[in-house]
């Protein structure tokens, strides 16, 4: 048999995508949520449900949402952050975006919403 001819076992990519990590913290009444990681299609959910969860049993007054960390943002993440904003509106709680990250701060600019989020 040729070197040509013989069979060469499967050679398998194990790229894993990036995943997107939550922290919750208190901060007095505050509650600080930090986001890592791309904020796309494939993420955004988790971040909706744990908003979710929070607001839904006793929210805290303010909602931080660090996005220092975020690395990908994108349409389905500007959409995200619409939602994010609108049910913790409606469970009577302020949303703060603290420290946006560059890709996030430029997106959002992009779409015309950087006025539309409290920001420090």
């Amino acid at each position: 048999m040729s070197v040509d001819h013989a069979q060469h076992p499967e050679i398998r990519e194990t790229a894993r995508p990036p995943t997107l990590h939550l922290a919750l913290a208190r901060e007095g009444p505050a509650a600080v949520l930090r986001v890592g990681g791309p904020l796309d299609l494939a993420t955004v959910d988790r971040l909706v449900d744990l908003v979710d969860r929070l607001v839904g049993g006793g929210p805290p007054p303010v909602l931080a949402l660090d996005l220092s960390g975020v690395t990908f943002f994108c349409a389905a993440g500007v959409n995200a952050l619409l939602t994010v904003r609108r049910r913790v509106a409606s469970a009577g709680c302020t949303l703060v975006v603290r420290e946006p990250s560059r890709i996030t701060v430029k997106v959002l600019d992009i779409v015309g919403l950087t006025d539309e989020f409290t920001t420090e």
